[in-house]
C-alpha cells in the first residue's frame, strides 16, 4: 500500500514532531509521499520563528519526502495537488492560518477523486473567532473521513460538523525526545538549585488558554519555600500580566523564567530535575505536545480536568478543578509527597506503533 501525507516535518515548528513520529512507524508497513512545507507561514505569525535549526530530517526508508509548499506561492499550492499519485491522501490540520493552501490541494485532490483522511489536532482554534472557526469549516467539510486525538475531540467534532462521516480517535504520541546524559545532581547544579529543592515545570508555549496565571496564584499559596518552579517556554502574549503577579507576591527568588523556544538539549534538563510538571490548562480542544513530551519522560503530572488531557492522567487523584488555585495547590502537594506516583503504562497505550496499527486499519478500510 502506497499513501500520500500532507503535513509539516522538522526543522518546521508546529506538528512536526507528531508527524516524524508517525511516518517512522507506518513506514516499517507502506510506503509513504510526503507533500510538505519549505516556508510555511510569515515568521510575524509564529512567536519564536518558525523553524528550530537543531533538527533535521533522516533518511527514512519508504517515505519520499517533497518540501515543497510555501506560504506566498500559490503556484506550489496546485502543484502539490496536482502531484498526488495515490488513492489515499492522509492530511494533518492545526493551524486556521493554512486554510487557502490545504483548501486548494484537497479540493483538487478531491476532483481528481482521492479518497481524504483528515487529522484534526486542533478541532477549535485556541484562541476562538469568526475568522478562525471560518477557515477551519472550509479544509475540515473536504475530508471523507476524520482521525482525533480524544473521545472529547470527537464529540466536539460531531456538534460542529454535524455529519455521519466516520470519526476514528487515535490518541497523539509521545513525543520522543533526547535524554540528559548528566545526572539529576549535576543538571540541578548547573541551574542553580540544590538537591534538597523541590522543582515544578511549567513547559510548553506560553498562551492564555494555559493557565500559567492560575498556576502562578497557587504557587504563592505553597508556603514551602523549597519548592521552585521553572517556567519555560516562548510567550505567545506580553509577559508583563504575569511578570505583575511574580512582582505582587515577591515571588522572584522561587520563579526561574526561560522564556524563549527551548531546544531539545534543555527540554531534556528540564525534564531530569522536575519533580512535577503541572499542565494547569482553563481549556483545550486538542491534544497537548507539550504534555506528550512529558508522558514521554514519565515524569509526575498535575493537570486540570479539561478533557482531553485528563484522558491521559491515570492517577485522578492529580486532576484538579480548572482555574481553581486552591485544588491546583492540593493535588500539587499531594504529587510532591507521594513519590510512588508513575506513568509507566502510558508508553504502551500511546506509542507510535500502536498508533501506527490503527492508521493502518483506516487505510485499509479506505483501500477496500
Amino acid at each position: 500500500m502506497k499513501i500520500t501525507m500532507i503535513g509539516s516535518l522538522p526543522p518546521i515548528k508546529g506538528v512536526s514532531p507528531y508527524t516524524l513520529g508517525l511516518i517512522k512507524a507506518l513506514s516499517k508497513k507502506i510506503s509513504i509521499d510526503f507533500i510538505g512545507f519549505r516556508s510555511i507561514y510569515p515568521e510575524f505569525l509564529y512567536p519564536g520563528g518558525t523553524k528550530d535549526t537543531d533538527e533535521i530530517v533522516p533518511v527514512i526508508p519508504n517515505v519520499r519526502i517533497h518540501n515543497m509548499l510555501t506560504w506566498f506561492n500559490p503556484f506550489s499550492w496546485i502543484c502539490a495537488g496536482l502531484r498526488i499519485q495515490t488513492s489515499i491522501v492522509h492530511a494533518q490540520w492545526w493551524s486556521w492560518v493554512l486554510a487557502p493552501i490545504y483548501a486548494t490541494i484537497l479540493s483538487i485532490a478531491k476532483i481528481r477523486g482521492k479518497r481524504i483522511i483528515l487529522t484534526i489536532h486542533n478541532v477549535k482554534s485556541h484562541e476562538n473567532g469568526f475568522t478562525q472557526s471560518f477557515c477551519n469549516m472550509q479544509v475540515m467539510r473536504l475530508a471523507d473521513e476524520y482521525i482525533v486525538h480524544s473521545d472529547a475531540n470527537k464529540r466536539d467534532l460531531q456538534k460542529l460538523l454535524k455529519t455521519y462521516k466516520p470519526i476514528h480517535v487515535i490518541p497523539h504520541g509521545l513525543i520522543e525526545m533526547p535524554k540528559s546524559p548528566l545526572s539529576n545532581s549535576s543538571v540541578r547544579k548547573k541551574y542553580g538549585f540544590s538537591k534538597q529543592d523541590k522543582i515544578l515545570l511549567f513547559f510548553g508555549n506560553i498562551r492564555p488558554y494555559k493557565g500559567l496565571d492560575v498556576l502562578l496564584d497557587a504557587f504563592r499559596q505553597i508556603q514551602d519555600k523549597q519548592v521552585k518552579l521553572i517556567v519555560a517556554g516562548q510567550p505567545w502574549v506580553d509577559f508583563a500580566q504575569y511578570l505583575s503577579i511574580i512582582k505582587k507576591y515577591r515571588l522572584e527568588k522561587r520563579v526561574s523564567l526561560f522564556l524563549r523556544f527551548i531546544p531539545a538539549e534543555q527540554v531534556a534538563e528540564f525534564h531530569k530535575m522536575a519533580d512535577v510538571v503541572v499542565y494547569p490548562y482553563k481549556h483545550l480542544e486538542s491534544a497537548s505536545g507539550a504534555m506528550s513530551v512529558s508522558l514521554y519522560y514519565q515524569k509526575p503530572i498535575v493537570t486540570t480536568g479539561v478533557a482531553p488531557l485528563s484522558e491521559y492522567i491515570v492517577d485522578h487523584q492529580l486532576i484538579a478543578h480548572k482555574k481553581d488555585s486552591l485544588d491546583l495547590v492540593n493535588k500539587i502537594t499531594i504529587c510532591l509527597k507521594n513519590n510512588t506516583i508513575k506513568r509507566t503504562r502510558i508508553k504502551s497505550v500511546f506509542s507510535y506503533k500502536s498508533i501506527s496499527t490503527k492508521h493502518l486499519y483506516i487505510y485499509n478500510s479506505f483501500a477496500k
